[in-house]
């Protein structure tokens, strides 16, 4: 019932309804058997007595207290909304995260649709039947340096995509592969001159970046270079990063540990002392090159791929424990990459590797011929280990080619 004050009557700062103080059964009580939670029988207990404390009623109690209380139950509700609203952040964290994973899923799934209808879904090769794969992303990731000099002018150039990796991902069985292509492979190169495409001419590959008005325009140029060599599997992305990220991105996972496979003096390593590359030591350990040596370029690239072993098992078993690290080191890249994989995708494919228990790509380099070239190094590549490597990834073994009938323009024997 609502209360009524006469005019001029105090009002009482506590509106507060006054509830009794409920007795406490089979609580303490004193010589006249009065229970200590009753408040009149105290009171007749305390004037016999004499020396036991007075409970003060609700109304009796001191307004100061009577305010730590209310502001005590305020703190409890701010606390518990706190805590709510730190819950439905998390939830709804856990929900983005979800939602870009799908939308990642989503946009791959499209990718591996169109390599379905792109190639023939069977080829023959050796007398065996091979069906491709279903579920595979596929990634080129390319190592640019625009501190480039031409090696026989000494005048800089554009710059060139000196590692060239094919990364692909099985989704369904979790096998990841990386393919290396040597930068020195000679290839046809789609060439372009003021942004008008000119036709093609048999060069290194690591030139075909340089046609490229833009570095978007570069690296997909790169992308349907290195498709081309893979017997036209479809390369959907790219993943473009400038030589100087690497040291950021290196510091960002702590550094990574490798025994090097040549003693790079300006990385101050030693070939086979196990060492924690850190910043520019980094950097001048995945980019040193000796243009005075015809087989630099290859020795380059076992270094590139040991570093890149080391580091990607890094990551993915850090990212175990620490699932936001991938966002992060995407974030650090940055400022160093260009690429046409969003958040999203960097998402699912963390999210697909770190499902199917994968610590670390296996790492193929195409096998070929290396020689001098008259003005520079080159590398033959020998087409049937392509292929061979081709096969292994990205189809599987169904049976005999004489029971199977392929498509006769993807057939080898």
């Amino acid at each position: 019932m609502a209360k009524h004050f006469a005019p001029g009557a105090q009002v009482p700062e506590d509106d507060e309804p006054q509830m009794a103080r409920p007795t406490v059964s089979g609580a303490p009580t004193d010589s006249a058997g009065a229970g200590v939670g009753d408040a009149s029988s105290a009171k007749d207990s305390t004037a016999a007595a004499g020396d036991s404390a007075e409970w003060p009623s609700l109304d009796e109690m001191p307004r100061k207290r009577r305010r730590r209380r209310r502001k005590g139950r305020r703190a409890l509700k701010i606390l518990g909304i706190v805590v709510a609203v730190v819950g439905l952040i998390a939830g709804g964290a856990a929900w983005a995260i979800q939602s870009s994973i799908e939308r990642g899923r989503q946009a791959f799934q499209d990718s591996m649709q169109k390599t379905m209808e792109q190639n023939a879904n069977t080829v023959q090769y050796n007398g065996k039947s091979y069906a491709l794969n279903e579920h595979m992303v596929t990634v080129a990731f390319i190592g640019f340096d625009n501190r480039t000099t031409n090696e026989t002018t000494g005048e800089a150039t554009e710059g060139q995509s000196d590692t060239i990796i094919v990364l692909a991902l099985n989704t369904d069985t979790g096998a990841a592969d990386a393919i290396v292509v040597p930068r020195d492979s000679m290839v046809p190169v789609d060439m372009y001159v003021d942004g008008s495409y000119t036709g093609q001419s048999t060069m290194q590959i690591c030139l075909q970046y340089s046609y490229g008005s833009t570095p978007e325009q570069s690296s997909k140029l790169v992308a349907q270079c290195a498709s081309r060599v893979l017997a036209g599997i479809p390369i959907d992305y790219y993943f473009t990063l400038n030589v100087e990220g690497v040291g950021p991105i290196n510091d960002a996972v702590g550094g990574v540990t490798v025994v090097p496979t040549q003693t790079v003096e300006k990385a101050n390593v030693t070939e086979g002392d196990e060492v924690t590359l850190m910043g520019k030591s980094a950097e001048y350990y995945v980019q040193y090159r000796d243009i005075t040596d015809p087989d630099s370029s290859l020795k380059r690239q076992q270094r590139q791929m040991s570093y890149l072993k080391a580091f990607s098992s890094k990551v993915l078993q850090t990212a175990k424990s620490n699932p936001a690290l991938i966002v992060d080191l995407y974030q650090t890249a940055g400022d160093y990459t260009w690429t046409n994989l969003g958040v999203d995708e960097v998402s699912y494919l963390a999210s697909t590797m770190l499902g199917k228990g994968v610590t670390d790509f296996n790492i193929t380099s195409l096998q070929g011929t290396a020689g001098a070239g008259e003005k520079h190094a080159e590398f033959t590549l020998d087409q049937d280990s392509v292929y061979q490597t081709v096969i292994d990834t990205f189809y599987h073994e169904v049976g005999d080619a004489s029971a199977t009938t392929g498509d006769a323009a993807a057939t080898t024997n």
